[in-house]
């Protein structure tokens, strides 16, 4: 299976983003990102085994945080070409939100899980393969929303009958 330690949101910060999904759809040819699947991704695991995830699930539920709020700002875009892009939405990277990060990376390490990368960019996905120009994304405005964290998540991405899902395999909570 494959899985990835994420931070998700409520239902009421999905719909915020959702409208901008939709707003780009309606004018870009592009794969966009679920309702369901928002979130932002801490670290990408990859193929796991059972006793493997067992490890990550030991290693997650390790990390003790408390609550904090991070600012979800502009449209921006990485993997370029010059037809499309990825467009997100960046992330404030607060202190607590670097501190959460460094503790997952290490939380995992000591548990024996491999790390590719310490790379860490907060961003949400909203789109992927978007056929747009990086001047006319920059020239969209968004309204800056702050999110809340109460917990940290496993989960895992699969497909279903031919659909992208991303579903929680188990969480911590944060004091």
């Amino acid at each position: 299976m494959r899985i990835f330690i994420a931070l998700l949101f409520s239902e009421e910060i999905k719909v915020e983003l959702y409208n901008t999904i939709d707003y780009l759809r309606d004018l870009y040819d592009g794969n966009y990102t679920s309702f369901d699947n928002l979130h932002l991704t801490l670290h990408y695991i990859g193929e796991v085994d059972e006793l493997l995830l067992e490890d990550v699930k030991t290693a997650i539920k390790s990390i003790n945080f408390k609550k904090f709020k991070v600012k979800i700002l502009k449209l921006s875009s990485f993997k370029n070409t010059s037809t499309s892009c990825l467009v997100h939405r960046v992330i404030e990277k607060t202190i607590s939100l670097k501190q959460l990060h460094l503790k997952t990376i290490n939380a995992l390490k000591l548990a024996g899980i491999k790390i590719d990368s310490d790379n860490f960019t907060p961003h949400i996905t909203l789109g992927r393969k978007v056929k747009i120009s990086k001047e006319d994304l920059l020239d969209i405005l968004v309204d800056e929303v702050e999110v809340e964290f109460d917990r940290i998540s496993i989960m895992e991405s699969k497909r279903v009958d031919g659909d992208l899902i991303y579903e929680e395999l188990d969480h911590k909570k944060f004091f």
